[in-house]
């Protein structure tokens, strides 16, 4: 196995801003790297640990190591492989030794060259400003952002290494005692299966549409439908997008799965999560 201790080193300030490139629904924004050229760079709280597109890696000439299968949201067949970017740079923040997985992200519908996951994440604290379309990453010793009177502050816990909340209630019927939180999903509210059903969304049922997923092991058809309400926090969303993956498999297929999305996630204005201190800050967007 390779060194996976990437080494994260902060500006004076503690804290760098980026541009955030929300289209389609996801959180990117650019960076430096070896090879010359602007890196495009998913943050993506779903990843453990980051991934480099293989064809990437293979250029760049990044030492590869033997390839293995593994699992994501609707696969259990992903063939990756383990390696080291020498460096990258977001804004003022500037990562050495990189640890990541090496798998083919063409299947993606938008450019990704990484996806910076847990290995990275964890060590920051992310803000995202949907109102203001910026990224901020800062050191977790930097103050902590408090909610104004309009927003609020939720205790994060974890789903292996996923960020997560607990207590959301949907259709005032639902309750969902864990839903994970996914930055590098354009959808709302992802259900497994047995969820899905007992909110009617199922092949046959009524207004329930198809559509197409995507993730490193490739495509997948997903099941779509609209739930009334969902009560997150203080906070009561109305019309609420759902989606359900078809046949396969995969991390979403696993009973009492549920996870947020973008779509869902960028009605608040921020949203902060601080891993150290194990919080979640939204913002209200009115």
């Amino acid at each position: 196995m390779l060194d996976d201790r990437t080494k994260i080193f902060f500006p004076a300030s503690g804290a760098t801003e980026l541009p955030l490139l929300f289209e389609p629904r996801v959180l990117r924004c650019t960076a430096a790297g070896p090879g010359g050229r602007a890196l495009t760079v998913l943050l993506d709280t779903g990843t453990d640990p980051s991934a480099i597109d293989l064809r990437l890696a293979r250029r760049l000439g990044l030492r590869l190591g033997d390839f293995a299968l593994g699992q994501d949201a609707t696969s259990n067949a992903v063939p990756f492989t383990e390696t080291v970017l020498p460096w990258l740079r977001l804004g003022d923040l500037t990562l050495r030794d990189l640890y990541a997985v090496a798998v083919d992200l063409s299947s993606f519908p938008f450019e990704v060259d990484l996806a910076l996951g847990y290995n990275v994440l964890s060590w920051l604290v992310l803000q995202v400003d949907y109102a203001r379309s910026t990224l901020r990453l800062s050191h977790p010793d930097v103050s902590a952002p408090q909610p104004s009177p309009s927003g609020t502050l939720l205790p994060l816990t974890f789903l292996e290494h996923f960020p997560a909340l607990s207590d959301v209630t949907l259709d005032d019927q639902v309750h969902l005692p864990l839903v994970t939180i996914d930055t590098g999903s354009n959808g709302g509210l992802t259900l497994g299966p047995d969820l899905a059903a007992r909110l009617g969304l199922h092949h046959g049922a009524a207004e329930v549409t198809l559509g197409q997923g995507s993730g490193f092991g490739g495509g997948c058809e997903v099941l779509c439908g609209q739930a009334a309400s969902l009560r997150l926090g203080p906070f009561a969303l109305h019309d609420v997008e759902l989606d359900t993956p078809g046949d396969g498999a995969g991390d979403l297929r696993r009973v009492g799965r549920a996870n947020i999305g973008n779509r869902l996630l960028s009605r608040f204005s921020r949203v902060t999560l601080d891993y150290a201190r194990q919080y979640c800050v939204l913002e209200s967007a009115s």
